[in-house]
């Protein structure tokens, strides 16, 4: 009985260290399959993941996750291949579940720049190829198989083939531009300084260009440019490249007037005075600023009557042969006061024999008003002027019949109609600053 008793304990025993160990190893084969779950969750979280870079995309190539207590390396061996043939396509759209990237391009060994992705868009190397390195901060939540939550954070790697193939476009608005009137000009891909010139038709002048190799510029044509074809140089470290452009007629008024022998040989007439005009006056062709100051568009310097059109042929004392008016004069009583047409630096503030008491402004990206024959100045050369600051009054010292006004506006080395800078169709306010 003894030994029966024994026996029962000892399989009894038996069955229990059977029944825990097949306990245990069910709770490990559960384990391992929470486990699985739990990485099979993880990959299939982050592995889709694809970062993109203007019009192509880049696929993980390693992702270290640390989810619950479990850390996880999900590797794919993966690299992309990007192309960027235009600016616009260097921008970097990261992945679903990042929060943040660190980007890196080398050259070679040597790191040519290192930022976040928002920041990427400003890197305009030469031409060539690169590698793209990205460190994206990822995090992200998701639901097991056995519909336990996991939350999941760590890092994303991205590596590419960067290949950059911008090819530098210069483009004018159009190839046909009326007497007296400004078109834009702009560029892409553009590296280094460009210079744009038309012989006589237009002197040489620069594009300002940015940092992501956009450039922009004014192209102007005089009000005594003959109609017709000519052709002009865009000068860039690649070379010399020509282009055409029609010159329109435009029609322009006729004025006849008389003017005193005494106010001629006192004024134009004495060389004295012509000298100190282009000692005034001809260095201002030189000015030039990269920055636009003028917004949409020009407030009219003074009210009142309109005496002399901008472009009219004036044939003075019966003078068979006319002479040209560059500007717009416009009368109205002596000491009115005459406002800066839009904010600006003034680059002359004096007073000569044939303009008078005389102030020059220059607005940015070539464009500059004149303004003549004022009774005194509010304002010194130097200063910086707010549109519709007063900078005179209105006088008629110089060469001049009576007060008024003479106003002004150039594009570069040519005078162009004021009157389309008042109503805001002038060309100068033909780019986008923005872009």
């Amino acid at each position: 009985m003894r030994k029966s008793g024994k026996k029962v304990w000892l399989i009894l025993t038996a069955l229990m260290l059977l029944a825990a160990a097949a306990a245990g190893a069910l709770f490990l084969r559960e384990q391992r399959v929470m486990a699985l779950a739990r990485e099979d969750a993880v990959t299939e979280l982050f592995c889709r993941d694809v970062m993109s870079v203007g019009n192509d995309e880049v696929h993980l190539s390693l992702a270290e996750i640390v989810a619950g207590e479990e850390n996880y390396s999900l590797s794919y061996e993966e690299t992309g291949k990007i192309t960027i043939s235009d600016m616009e396509q260097a921008v970097i759209a990261l992945p679903e579940n990042a929060s943040d990237a660190d980007i890196t391009v080398y050259s070679g060994e040597e790191a040519v720049f290192a930022g976040k992705a928002e920041q990427f868009r400003f890197f305009y190397p030469e031409n060539g190829t690169y590698r793209l390195e990205a460190v994206c901060y990822v995090e992200g939540s998701t639901v097991t198989t056995k519909g336990e939550e996991l939350r999941a954070e760590g890092t994303e790697r991205y590596s590419a083939q960067l290949e950059y193939a911008i090819p530098m476009k210069i483009s004018f608005q159009t190839d046909h531009i009326k007497e007296g009137s400004v078109i834009t000009v702009t560029g892409s891909g553009v590296r280094g300084e460009v210079i744009i010139s038309a012989g006589e038709v237009a002197a040489p002048f620069p594009l300002v260009t940015d940092s992501r190799g956009y450039a922009k510029g004014l192209f102007s044509v005089s009000y005594i440019t003959p109609p017709g074809t000519y052709s002009g140089i865009i000068e860039t470290r690649e070379g010399v490249e020509e282009f055409t452009f029609t010159v329109v007629e435009e029609e322009y008024t006729v004025q006849h007037l008389i003017i005193s022998e005494e106010t001629q040989s006192s004024t134009i007439g004495s060389s004295d005075n012509r000298d100190a005009y282009n000692a005034m006056i001809d260095v201002t062709y030189d000015s030039w600023f990269p920055t636009r100051f003028y917004d949409d568009c020009f407030t009219q310097p003074v009210d009142g009557v309109v005496t002399t059109e901008f472009g009219l042929f004036r044939y003075t004392n019966d003078n068979p042969v006319p002479t040209r008016h560059a500007g717009v004069d416009i009368a109205d009583d002596e000491g009115t006061p005459v406002l800066a047409a839009a904010s600006g630096y003034v680059i002359a503030a004096g007073y000569n024999g044939v303009s008078g008491f005389t102030v020059v402004i220059d607005h940015g990206f070539g464009v500059r008003t004149y303004y003549f024959h004022m009774a005194e100045l509010s304002v010194e050369q130097g200063k910086f002027v707010e549109e519709g600051t007063e900078i005179g009054k209105v006088g008629s010292t110089g060469y001049a019949t009576g007060p008024h006004l003479h106003f002004n506006v150039m594009v570069h080395d040519n005078s162009v109609d004021p009157w389309a800078t008042f109503n805001g169709t002038s060309g100068i306010f033909g780019l986008d600053m923005e872009a």
